[in-house]
């Protein structure tokens, strides 16, 4: 089971956190990988320590590191380009390798006045 919770609305400039909640019913974690309109932009796996996050360049998708693991990933800031839909997909260890993913749309907005 997996559910995410990302913001419907956003304003430009802003940092988001995109949450990724799942439950493995008892099996080890493989991978949580995220993607923006079909396209991946950050893979945790924890079994590729001490590199278990990769981010991948993705134009508007602009991930805070440090702020960013296996639950959640941090954009430090969005602009116009960064709207779309977001979808969590996570992995657990095989033999299985049982896949869950959600996912949820955010559209970025100007500045309020």
């Amino acid at each position: 089971m997996v559910e995410v919770k990302i913001p419907p609305h956003t304003i430009r400039t802003h940092p988001v956190t995109l949450e990724c909640n799942y439950d493995l019913q008892g099996e080890a974690l493989y991978s949580v990988k995220w993607y923006k309109d079909g396209r991946e932009f950050y893979r945790y796996v924890p079994g590729d320590l001490p590199n278990a996050a990769q981010v991948f360049d993705l134009a508007g998708v602009y991930v805070d590191m440090i702020k960013s693991n296996d639950r959640q990933v941090s954009l430090s800031q969005v602009d116009l380009t960064s709207g779309g839909r977001y979808r969590c997909e996570v992995s657990a260890e095989g033999p299985a390798f049982q896949t869950v993913a959600d996912h949820g749309n955010m559209q970025v907005v100007g500045e309020c006045s």
